[in-house]
């Protein structure tokens, strides 16, 4: 695992905690109705981000790459 692709792990592990933390405590405080506003909200800008955000790695060749192997003639 590449060093990226684990902090990016850990990353959106601790984000997802918290916005579990945030969302049992925001019930509390704001209510369910207010609470689930926010998080219609945030779920669409987290769908419209992922939309247009470009992908990061090139694209995979569609057929394998054959190499001719050397052989010591005797």
């Amino acid at each position: 695992m590449s060093r990226n692709t684990f902090r990016n792990t850990v990353l959106g592990i601790g984000a997802t905690a918290a916005a579990l933390a945030l969302g049992y405590f925001g019930v509390q405080q704001l209510g369910r109705n207010n609470m689930f506003t926010i998080a219609a909200a945030v779920g669409g800008a987290g769908a419209i981000s992922y939309a247009v955000q470009k992908p990061n790695q090139p694209e995979a060749p569609t057929a394998p790459i054959k190499t001719q192997r050397r052989r010591n003639k005797s």
